[in-house]
């Protein structure tokens, strides 16, 4: 597989410290260059009035502009409430073997349940959306293994019960180790 780098792109109000964070994450996990974009997305075109969410499919679309450079995959973090037309919301979204994803902590956050708010949850919900989407670009579609990154997730209690790294055969087609939550932990920054 030829060498990939990941582009994070700040979608909406999302802090930029929780970009810089997610990307030292990544790089960890994944063993391949990771960088936040210069360029930020605004989510005032993707509103729907009549949902009070965000459109996905229209965020996605506009992260494809400009299109990432050569064997570049682009995905944006935002903090807003996404939906897709035939889901009442959804944590993120991707093109299936394409370019571009995107993820929300907007119900990620324990907050949104009612729960005491805890960044260490949040940080490693949003890591394992992120590279949840990030399969998903790389043509991976769900896993039936209920602690792989891909396995399917509706809800951030289903998140939770994942790990932060592919199962063996998701990690080699996308070309990453696959003792990404071994790498997290060791660089001795539990989340």
């Amino acid at each position: 597989m030829p060498a990939w780098g990941l582009e994070l792109v700040r979608v909406g109000a999302i802090a930029p410290a929780v970009l810089r964070q997610l990307r030292e994450d990544l790089a960890v996990c994944l063993a391949h260059p990771v960088w936040v974009a210069e360029q930020e997305l605004s989510v005032s075109d993707a509103f729907s009035s009549d949902r009070r969410q965000y459109s996905a499919d229209q965020l996605l679309a506009s992260l494809q502009s400009p299109p990432p450079a050569a064997n570049v995959k682009r995905l944006g973090v935002a903090d807003v409430d996404l939906y897709l037309p035939v889901f009442a919301h959804v944590l993120g979204s991707a093109q299936l073997n394409g370019t571009v994803g995107i993820a929300s902590t907007h119900r990620l956050r324990p907050e949104f349940t009612g729960d005491p708010g805890n960044p260490h949850t949040l940080r490693l919900r949003i890591l394992k959306e992120i590279l949840h989407e990030l399969g998903h670009t790389f043509g991976l579609v769900h896993c039936g293994l209920s602690w792989c990154v891909m396995s399917a997730s509706l809800l951030p209690e289903h998140v939770d019960l994942k790990d932060p790294s592919y199962c063996t055969s998701c990690a080699e087609t996308i070309g990453v180790p696959r003792d990404g939550i071994l790498s997290f932990f060791l660089k001795g920054d539990t989340p």
